[in-house]
């Protein structure tokens, strides 16, 4: 494995912050919907918790995808042969 120059880290520092940051975000809110959706199937909802179901969507599908592109720049900086 070849040494890594500070120049590849300095480009792929702000990809790892999004990870570390946005990666346990995506996780517990993923986790959370699961057990949200096991504990409502035996008992039906309320509509107070419908609302709760589509925020809790659309924040963890907005942490995954700013997790995803994190890695992606992460594999961009530390791939590049320059």
């Amino acid at each position: 494995m070849k040494p890594l120059d500070p120049a590849k880290l300095k480009k792929a520092a702000p990809g790892a912050a999004l990870v570390l940051l946005a990666g346990p975000v995506f996780l517990f809110l993923a986790t959370d919907l699961l057990l949200f959706l096991f504990l409502s199937a035996r008992k039906g909802m309320r509509p107070e918790q419908v609302g709760t179901l589509a925020s809790e969507l659309v924040f963890g599908l907005f942490a995954g995808l700013l997790a995803a592109y994190g890695m992606r720049m992460v594999r961009r900086a530390l791939k590049e042969e320059a």
